[in-house]
């Protein structure tokens, strides 16, 4: 049983970190895109650019799974 609980502790501590490395780069990704792309309306520009500010936000705040859930929303729509 304790071989068990401390499996499963180890495996999220692995996967918080996992999450805490892919939010900085999944920034620097956009902004590399952006910097890129010429396509993009203002409209788009701006919302990409607030999804990205609320990723950065939800990382600093600690809540990892809602940085990734929003900058993949923002790299959805850079295509």
């Amino acid at each position: 049983m304790k071989q068990i609980i401390a499996s499963i502790i180890i495996s999220f501590l692995l996967a918080t970190g996992v999450l805490a490395e892919t939010c900085p780069a999944m920034m620097m990704q956009i902004d590399q895109m952006l910097a890129e792309t010429k396509q993009l309306s203002p409209e788009q520009v701006k919302e990409i650019k607030t999804l990205r500010i609320q990723g950065e936000q939800a990382f600093k705040e600690g809540n990892q799974e809602e940085c990734q859930k929003l900058l993949s929303q923002a790299i959805e729509l850079l295509g």
